[in-house]
């Protein structure tokens, strides 16, 4: 699997209502029009940052600064007068808090958490990292949710039984490092079934994630390593890191959604180049 089947299983969906707030950016509007010309979506702008879009699409609310204007596309996401919602920046504080209020509806689970997506040149395969933009430094309880989310994220794209690793700085149980006891505990939840399908191993450092060999130096036998799907991060910082290097110095191609919503919420991470635009319409599609 890979991008070009992540933007052929959106062409075989049936078009789709987005409404789309934030600011008036090009490459964001740009892959809209493509998307609606290519019969994906039925775009509604909403805002002052539209008014001189009239020509392009639909335009609602032409005097609504961006709070007001996100505030009034999310309402009508939730209530069902559009299927998706797409934010074209800036990605902010502001705009979380507003979708992170539980009382409004747009969160399905505990927490919300942003799945990046990779295409690894050496690998034949999509590549899932989470989570690199929302939760600075989760403990055991957020980090289940967060992988909960990623193993329904995992689901959708078709990848039942997803192979996770849970990072850490060394792969041995350090009481005094957390996240190494963190993995540790979700690696014994996965093995006593209690995060659904999913197969998660850690302790694990990066080295004995892409390598068997490796991790079986260290005394790991376990189908994970070799053949990961999913890297769950112990906290932002790192996953950030990781992937800022392998987009933009390993030239790896990507995109990412949003998970934990109860409807498909399209952004563009910071860490995402401005071709990732299409790739994250065609995930809101698919999810």
């Amino acid at each position: 699997m890979d991008f070009d089947f992540i933007l052929n299983r959106a062409k075989q969906k049936r078009r789709r209502r987005l409404v789309i707030s934030g600011q008036n950016d090009s490459d964001a509007i740009g892959a809209v029009i493509k998307a609606r010309d290519l019969g994906w979506l039925e775009p509604i702008a909403v805002g002052l940052s539209f008014a001189d879009l009239s020509g392009d699409m639909e335009v609602l609310f032409k005097d609504e600064d961006v709070r007001t204007a996100r505030m009034k596309s999310l309402d009508m996401a939730k209530k069902g007068d559009a299927e998706l919602y797409m934010d074209t920046g800036p990605v902010d504080t502001g705009l979380f808090s507003l979708l992170q209020d539980k009382s409004d509806g747009g969160v399905r689970g505990e927490i919300m958490s942003y799945v990046t997506i990779l295409s690894i040149p050496k690998e034949d395969k999509l590549t899932m990292l989470t989570d690199t933009l929302i939760n600075a430094n989760p403990d055991l309880p957020k980090k289940i949710h967060i992988l909960e989310n990623v193993i329904h994220v995992a689901e959708l794209l078709g990848i039942h039984e997803p192979r996770i690793a849970a990072l850490a700085p060394l792969e041995l149980v350090n009481p005094n490092i957390s996240s190494t006891v963190d993995a540790a505990v979700l690696s014994k939840m996965s093995e006593r079934g209690q995060l659904h399908n999913a197969l998660v191993e850690g302790p694990l450092g990066l080295d004995n994630s892409e390598s068997g060999l490796a991790a079986k130096h260290k005394g790991i036998d376990s189908p994970v390593p070799g053949n990961v799907d999913v890297y769950l991060f112990p906290d932002l910082e790192s996953a950030q890191h990781t992937v800022q290097f392998l987009v933009w110095l390993g030239k790896c191609r990507a995109g990412g959604i949003l998970a934990g919503t109860t409807f498909p919420i399209i952004i563009r991470s910071p860490l995402e180049p401005v071709e990732s635009w299409m790739i994250n319409l065609s995930l809101g599609l698919i999810l």
